[in-house]
């Protein structure tokens, strides 16, 4: 499946050890564990666009794609944070 711009598998892909410095959206939505609480990847997808619309996260437009910068991932784990 595509929604025009990524294909969208009907399962995740294995989670990686280490995660890069620079990551695509799907290796985003699973650094945010957005996997691991029953997310598919079209809604992950959708929640990372959402917060990047509302300004909540930045990413990276790189040679056509949207990429994250692990830090900034980082900073915005720490915003959501309420304790």
């Amino acid at each position: 499946m595509s929604d025009g711009k990524h294909i969208i598998a009907a399962t995740w892909p294995p989670r990686p050890e280490k995660f890069p410095d620079l990551m695509t959206s799907i290796e985003a939505a699973m650094y945010l564990r957005l996997d691991e609480i029953g997310q598919s990847q079209k809604q992950a997808l959708r929640n990372l666009k959402f917060w990047r619309d509302r300004g909540e996260l930045r990413a990276t437009r790189y040679v056509r794609n949207v990429w994250f910068l692990r830090s900034q991932l980082d900073k915005f784990l720490e915003n959501k944070t309420e304790i």
